[in-house]
């Protein structure tokens, strides 16, 4: 066979390249370079490197690979030292060790496949860190400032400063200022610095203290590098007791601690800095006030500070940040309690928005209240753009103070709602970055992902935040509602009994109810409804649940339609037992009446009007109307839940359950709706009463299914697994050990970790 020119070239060419042990260098760089690449992917944001020089590292080395290559070909490694190629003598030459060489190569090959196992397999990459801050120089925890004075009062005088520098220091951008949120809950602390600054991940920290005496106060205040606990700037600051004086002094220390920082201030920022937010020491303290009342979140305490933010205003009606704090807690009182009517709330907190912007329209928390504002509207109904005015209103909070961690709270919750679910979770991880024991965050979080069908990060992440706040039951609830999603019924209830021991809230168990119904404890549901008290606006509804689960429908109607349903929560509860009540009464026109009452969008024909919150709903009226002859409607509707729940995971607190099933059924398709009830047990469905008000019994819209055998069989399967949860949880009752049961999510965290 003759041999082209272009190939001899070409073979001469590349026995040139084995020579020079060009090939030879290029494989042991192309190793090294990989170990150095994975290591320094997870090694170097450890130390709090930016993205940028972990981009520049991955660059230098490979243009090392380049410098490398072009040294391996000009010049030669000899026993008397470096020479260019040209003036090695071959024919004196020492051969290589190649044996020694291969060896060297082998064993780089071994390192770099156990690095890479390391970091992927066992998942050291891709654990989460909550939360995953890191040190920088600028980064700063301003603690609260002790009150010296013998007055209990003074407390929250000494609480206002310490309110106004954090505030102050948050304006300066090129600073991390922790939300005080996170700093609060040192208050009292018996910690040393070097443990704050590693649990908020701030270099430096400051301190202070108040002491009033008459006319007279005294504040002061130290820079500490968090580290090594030493001083980095102290100072003492004894004045007369103005307003004047005080933010003088506020000025000041901000101006102070950012030259110690070495941070540089912006015309715009001494501005910033220089601003006095109100002239009376009165009405100081009622804003601090309120706003720890706010953060409270409870009912009570925001009704008390409703009345103190709107003193603080009476006192001095130019006072921007009152009137903020007034809207928000308007709003929260809302969203929470639903203890106002939303005209009127969103009618007072405008107005409240718009006097705040109006003094002063670089206020961040006016602009954050306001995106919350046009949230509330938009999500009210759906219709309109409120959404994007509330995103721009987000957007120019965090601009404005980008340590204020509420505007990324808020922020994600409308792009979940939006269906962002990664835009969401970025600006909780920002959130967390500002504010790391900022609890609503670490709830939040794990529902975005259940919504994604991640359903172990959400556990996951529910553990991490039971690990940060033992004592916090939020988080023990959540976890309880997701494993009964999951279809793990009985480590539900163990995670449900562990969360009652930490409040008295007496709906905290709540949610376990449907699981006794399926467990046939109905004597335990008695018992629920029993202690829960008779004035509790939502006990009417417990009583009407009972008539419900008895099935005892008139009953249940009989008890709940005289009702003023006055509440968001109310109306959550007592909808759907009447519109279901009525339903299976046979009485359609009814049920459909109720379920607009609950559902208005569903009365529209227009699409679009189905989504994530209300695509059950339009499900049974898409029921409801086929019994009552309207199959165009009907089509429609199902139609548009289809669209819905096929983007949504089927089990978790993200999950439809079986409503993919419910849909086929409706339309007829028998054998398609069986195939889909197989593959949701396949996936770990076992009960509706996680996802609805009803078992699998009492739903109607499975009853064409009902006599095929092989529905038959499923539900029996169904029953045995039921079965099964309900004798491991009588085992635990009776041995008064739990452990097993609330052990598993940590055992499954563990094989996670090492298999997956």
């Amino acid at each position: 066979m003759t041999i082209s020119g272009d190939n001899r070239r070409m073979n001469s060419f590349i026995d040139e390249l084995r020579r020079r042990s060009v090939l030879r260098l290029a494989a042991t760089y192309a190793l090294v370079s990989w170990i150095l690449i994975e290591a320094g992917s997870v090694l170097l944001p450890t130390f709090g490197v930016p993205d940028w020089f972990f981009r520049a590292y991955v660059l230098v080395i490979f243009a090392g690979f380049v410098v490398a290559l072009v040294f391996a070909w000009i010049f030669e490694v000899t026993p008397d030292g470096v020479k260019f190629d040209h003036e090695v003598d071959r024919t004196a030459a020492t051969p290589r060790n190649r044996n020694k060489s291969n060896t060297i190569i082998i064993a780089l090959l071994a390192v770099a496949l156990g690095v890479s196992i390391t970091f992927n397999v066992t998942g050291i990459r891709n654990q989460e860190s909550i939360p995953a801050v890191v040190s920088a120089d600028r980064s700063i925890a301003v603690l609260p400032f002790t009150s010296r004075s013998a007055d209990p009062d003074n407390r929250f005088f000494a609480d206002g400063i310490h309110d106004d520098l954090l505030t102050r220091l948050a304006d300066i951008d090129s600073l991390r200022v922790i939300s005080r949120t996170s700093v609060n809950e040192y208050r009292n602390t018996t910690k040393n610095l070097r443990e704050i600054g590693n649990e908020l991940g701030v270099a430096t920290v400051v301190e202070g203290a108040v002491q009033r005496s008459g006319n007279q106060v005294r504040i002061t205040v130290q820079l500490i590098d968090a580290a090594t606990d030493e001083h980095i700037w102290a100072d003492t600051y004894d004045r007369a007791l103005t307003m004047q004086n005080i933010f003088d002094i506020q000025s000041t220390v901000s101006s102070e601690i950012a030259s110690a920082l070495k941070a540089a201030l912006s015309p715009e920022e001494e501005i910033r800095l220089a601003v006095r937010p109100t002239h009376s020491i009165e009405a100081l303290s009622y804003f601090t006030a309120a706003r720890d009342n706010l953060q409270k979140r409870r009912f009570d305490s925001l009704l008390d500070a409703r009345r103190q933010f709107e003193r603080a205003i009476e006192i001095d009606p130019d006072y921007a940040q009152a009137y903020a704090g007034l809207a928000e807690t308007i709003l929260v009182t809302l969203a929470n309690h639903q203890s106002i009517d939303p005209i009127e709330a969103f009618e007072l907190a405008g107005d409240a928005i718009g006097r705040a912007l109006e003094i002063d329209d670089q206020l961040a928390e006016a602009h954050a209240a306001n995106g919350l504002l046009e949230f509330s509207r938009w999500a009210s109904t759906r219709v309109g753009d409120r959404n994007l005015v509330a995103a721009e209103s987000f957007e120019r909070a965090i601009e404005l103070n980008p340590s204020f961690s509420d505007s990324y709270v808020w922020f994600s919750s409308l792009r979940e709602s939006e269906g962002d679910f990664d835009g969401a979770i970025n600006l909780l991880t920002k959130a967390m970055h500002v504010d790391p024991l900022g609890r609503i965050p670490y709830v939040n979080l794990p529902g975005f992902y259940a919504k994604m069908g991640k359903t172990e990060k959400a556990i996951h992440l529910l553990v991490k935040a039971m690990d940060i706040f033992p004592d916090w039951p939020t988080p023990y609830v959540y976890m309880s509602n997701h494993l009964q999603s999951l279809g793990r019924l009985d480590e539900a209830v163990a995670w449900s009994l562990l969360a009652q021991t930490m409040t008295k809230d007496p709906m905290t168990g709540g949610n376990t109810m449907g699981i006794y119904v399926e467990f046939g404890d109905i004597d335990r549901i008695r018992t629920f409804g029993e202690q829960f008290p008779t004035d509790h606006p939502l006990y009417l509804m417990g009583a009407g649940f009972m008539h419900f689960t008895d099935n005892d429908y008139a009953g249940a109607l009989a008890l709940l339609q005289p009702i003023e349903i006055v509440s968001e929560v109310q109306a959550k509860f007592a909808y759907p037992l009447m519109y279901m009540s009525a339903l299976k009464l046979g009485d359609y026109e009814s049920a459909q009446n109720y379920l607009i009452d609950a559902n208005p969008l569903l009365a529209s024909d227009t699409l679009g009007n189905v989504d994530q919150r209300n695509f059950e709903a339009a499900i049974l009226l898409a029921y409801i109307l086929r019994q009552k002859g309207d199959e165009k409607k009907s089509n429609t509707l199902l139609a548009q839940a289809e669209d819905v729940v096929r983007q949504m995971p089927r089990i978790g607190t993200g999950g439809h359950g079986i409503s993919d099933v419910h849909i086929l059924t409706i339309q007829g398709r028998h054998d398609a709706a069986l195939e889909a009830l197989r593959d949701a047990i396949d996936e770990g469905f076992v009960s509706l009463m996680s996802y609805d008000l009803w078992t699998l019994d009492q739903d109607p819209m499975v009853d064409s299914l009902r006599d095929d055998a092989r529905f038959k069989a499923m539900k029996q399967e169904l029953d045995l697994k039921i079965e099964t949860m309900r004798k491991s949880v009588e085992l635990a009752e009776e041995a008064g050990d739990w452990t097993e049961l609330l052990g598993r999510v940590r055992g499954q965290l563990t094989a996670s970790l090492q298999f997956n």
